[in-house]
């Protein structure tokens, strides 16, 4: 059975690499799906702007931190990045909310 449980969404969000920032995504949105007894976390973006372009590529392994949610998609790998608009999707290991105060 597959059920779709929650979706969210952030205008800008920082991308973290081995606990560095390497860059932002804008226009990101994250599905949190129930399948096969196990959660599963898949989002799109629709522009992901790196410091160093040798960053912005498909199957890199990223945090990506949802600055206005307080939630942070842990283990996001990238699937694909389109080369022009540098829009792509991701899926995520798990999530993890954190405060600030």
């Amino acid at each position: 059975m597959i059920k779709m449980e929650r979706t969210c969404s952030s205008l800008r969000c920082n991308v973290m690499y081995n606990g560095k920032l390497i860059g932002r995504m804008e226009g990101v949105s994250l599905t949190q799906w129930f399948l096969k007894n196990k959660y599963s976390y898949k989002g799109s973006f629709s522009k992901f702007i790196a410091e160093n372009p040798a960053d912005s590529r498909s199957g890199i392994t990223v945090d990506i931190i949802f600055l206005d949610r307080k939630l942070i998609a842990k283990n996001a790998k990238i699937g694909w990045i389109r080369a022009p608009g540098k829009n792509g999707t991701f899926q995520a290991s798990k999530i993890e909310y954190y405060d600030t105060d």
